[in-house]
């Protein structure tokens, strides 16, 4: 079983769509170019414990870890627009904003 608990990445459930396929660095990426793949985050919950025992309270703050992954066909790289950039950054500043509040 994963410690790990998913949240919101950027995939075709994301309002900015999923990535665009990377063609190569000779090639310039246009909005009508193939959109695929996700780039995914997930971050451990707090209520998993070191010994990996699931016996802390459910709104515990989360470990200071985070897995990214690109899941992809072909070349392991995704092509992302501003608002794309914008949504995993949010993301990534709530998860850190949390995790700082109990730094273990």
């Amino acid at each position: 079983m994963s410690i790990y608990a998913s949240i919101s990445g950027i995939d075709t459930d994301t309002p900015c769509g999923p990535p665009w396929a990377y063609q190569g660095s000779h090639i310039l990426p246009a909005e009508d170019d193939l959109r695929t793949g996700e780039i995914g985050l997930a971050l451990i919950p707090g209520h998993i414990t070191r010994d990996g025992r699931d016996d802390q309270p459910d709104d515990a703050t989360p470990w200071p870890w985070l897995r990214i992954h690109i899941t992809t066909t072909g070349d392991p790289a995704v092509v992302i627009n501003p608002a794309q950039a914008r949504h995993l950054a949010a993301q990534l500043i709530d998860w850190a904003d949390e995790a700082d509040q109990g730094a273990r």
